[in-house]
Parts: structure tokens; sequence; C-alpha cells
């Protein structure tokens, strides 16, 4: 009975639960059983927290985690409050659970990646966005390339933009996997998130990923070895696009940026036009654009995340976002000095993938769980030494 006890300890079970959770949300997402998933791990580490002493104290002694969450806290508390002068005040209720949630969220997955399982963790999410991409690659490639959408049988993400961000994601996880354990077999993770990533034809995540990586990159990588290598993938990949017809899609898409910019700048121009009437307050969380644009399109959304954060909260709501994002840059930059690059370039990412996606960041376990949340999760863990996976013989 003490070896059962031992091996269904309550540390086991929330660590079983929260990692599952991870592993299915980045296949499956926003479905109920994967939200389960994630109540399960929340219960396990609440009543950690509650019969662990030494857990709760180690929790409450990690400042970095502990000014991110109070931080985020002020964010969510705001945006949730702003639902009083909305049409529908009672959704304050629904908010703040969500906002429970993702504190919670937040605090597991620091937790988690501090320990050391983070390779482990790291690995499992690079799978799940492997797994999704295998299935798009098999089944819905044909429907992505001809209209780039998401089909109901898809599990991922409903937006084939998002879809993107998750294989970037995936793409830098998986590249930090390999700088721990150093075993090359890692790297056919990104390069198969790298060509699902293009079979998306997004290129808003494709942009971010490649800004990110340029920007945080050290001078030595720039070798001649190393250019040479990047020369010869550069080329493989191209023959590989050019045989496919790829290639001549993705050249479509690039050639079709000005007029999607024009179409952004239109959507931008109409969000600051109601924020300038409601400058300091905003409309409330659930206010959402409503306007036909001079392409015919019906606009719903603003397209960028920070013109949503000042459409729905505000000067005063925004001001909490740049102090929720000027936190997360200055751990990101904190990460850099510490020899972590990788981590401040997903941190990146996201900053510049949100620049033109406007889908709110607050509720159920969704999409923006693994885009805005999770690297703000990973810039506040701690530099330690990475014992390694899959260790030499």
């Amino acid at each position: 009975m003490p070896f059962l006890t031992e091996r269904l300890s309550l540390e086991r079970l929330w660590f079983a639960f929260f990692s599952l959770f991870l592993f299915f949300s980045a296949i499956f997402c926003g479905y109920t059983r994967v939200t389960n998933l994630f109540h399960l791990a929340a219960i396990s580490f609440l009543l950690l927290l509650w019969r662990r002493p030494l857990f709760r104290r180690n929790l409450v002694a990690n400042s970095h985690l502990m000014t991110g969450l109070k931080l985020a806290a002020l964010y969510l508390v705001y945006y949730a409050l702003s639902n009083l002068w909305t049409a529908h005040p009672l959704n304050i209720e629904s908010t703040l659970t969500h906002s429970i949630y993702l504190l919670t969220f937040l605090a597991m997955l620091v937790t988690v990646l501090n320990s050391r399982y983070r390779p482990v963790i790291y690995l499992a999410i690079c799978c799940g966005f492997a797994a999704l991409a295998l299935f798009l690659m098999g089944v819905d490639h044909q429907n992505i390339l001809t209209n780039r959408l998401m089909t109901l049988q898809s599990p991922g993400p409903d937006n084939v933009i998002d879809v993107g961000g998750y294989f970037a994601i995936g793409i830098i996880l998986s590249l930090m996997v390999f700088r721990d354990t150093q075993r090359r077999i890692v790297l056919l993770l990104p390069l198969l998130l790298f060509i699902a990533l293009l079979l998306t034809q997004s290129r808003g995540p494709a942009i971010a990923l490649m800004l990110a990586l340029v920007m945080t990159s050290h001078l030595g990588l720039f070798t001649r070895r190393n250019m040479l290598w990047f020369g010869a993938a550069v080329l493989v990949l191209g023959a590989f696009f050019a045989y496919s017809g790829l290639g001549g899609v993705m050249i479509a898409r690039f050639e079709a940026l000005a007029v999607q910019v024009y179409l952004r700048l239109s959507i931008w121009q109409h969000s600051l036009e109601l924020i300038g009437a409601a400058p300091f307050f905003g409309y409330g969380f659930d206010h959402q654009l409503s306007f036909t644009n001079y392409s015919g399109e019906y606009i719903t959304t603003t397209h960028s995340l920070y013109l949503g954060a000042l459409l729905k909260g505000g000067l005063v709501g925004f001001i909490t976002m740049l102090l929720l994002i000027g936190y997360g840059a200055k751990q990101a930059l904190r990460c850099v000095r510490e020899g972590r690059r990788l981590e401040a370039s997903l941190f990146i990412f996201m900053l510049i993938f949100y620049v033109s996606q406007g889908m709110f960041n607050i509720g159920n376990p969704a999409e923006f769980w693994y885009l805005f949340w999770f690297p703000f999760a990973v810039v506040m863990t701690q530099n330690w030494p990475v014992r390694a996976l899959f260790p030499k013989s």
C-alpha cells in the first residue's frame, strides 16, 4: 500500500492531468474533454497549495511569477469590470471565472516549467502541434490550399492564421528542446512544422517567426558553416516547393500582401475613430466592430489585439496591457542575458503576431492560451542547467 500511495500522490496526479492538458490542447482546440483535464489539474494544484506548505512557500517565493501574476490580475480584473458599462453587465461573472482560470494556468505552467521536466513538457507540446500538422497535411491540405479555411473535422483552431501561429510556436519550442538535449532527431519537428506553416499560407505568423528569430539571434551564429547549412536548407525547400507547386501559391500570397495591408488599414482607421469617441474607458469587454469595409467584407474584430484592448477598455485598459507586456519584455531581456534567446524570441513572436490578430485573449481554454499567455509564462521561468532528456551513453 505505501508503494501504491506513492505512485498515486497528489503531485503525480497534478503533473499527469496538466501534462495531458498541455499535450491535447495543442491538438484539440476548445474541446470540452480537454478543458476538463484543465479543471482536474487546477483542482489538484489548489489542493497541493492547501496540503503542501513547502510547495506553497516555494510558489510564493518565486518573485518573477508573483509579479507577473499581480500584473496579469490587474489586467484581467479591469477587463472583467468593463462588463459593467456594456449592455450585458452580468457577464462579469463569466469573465472573472475565466480570469481565475488564466491566473491558475500561468501559476501551474511556470511551476511545471521550473522543474526538471521542462524539456519533456516542451517536447510533448511540440508533438501535439506535429500531430495537428500531420492531420492537416494528410486530411485537410486541399481545403487549406484552395480556400484557406479550417473544416469542421479539423481539431485545431478555426482560424488558419491561428493554426500558423501554433506551428510557429512549435518551431521555437522544438529548437529549445534541441538546444537542451542536443539530440539531432528533434530537428525533424521544426522541419515538419515549418512545412505545415507554409501550407497554411499565413504570412503573419511566418513574418513574425522570422523577425523574432533574427532579432534574438547571437552574432556568433552567423558563421560561414552555419550560413552554408542555411543556404543548403533553403535550396532543398525551394526545390520541394517548386516541384510540388506550392511555391507559386506562396508567391501569390505575398504578392497580395499590399491589398491586405490596405484592408487592415481601413479596419484600423475605423477602429481608431470609435476609440476616439470613448478614449478613457472604452466600450466594455463584449464590444465588437460592426461595419462593412470598402471590399464588401463584414468586419467584427479590430484585427489587432492592441486596438482591441483600446476599443474595449480605453486608455485605462491599454495601460494595464502595457504594464503586462512591459513586464514580459523585461523578463525576455533577462532571458537574453542568461543565454536563453529562444525564450525571448517566443515572447517577441507573440508581440508581433498580435499586431494583426484581433481576437481577444480572455476566455476559456482556446488558441490564445498558447498564442498569448504561454509565451508570457515561458519568459517568467527560471534559468537552470537543464538535464538531458535523452542521456548519452
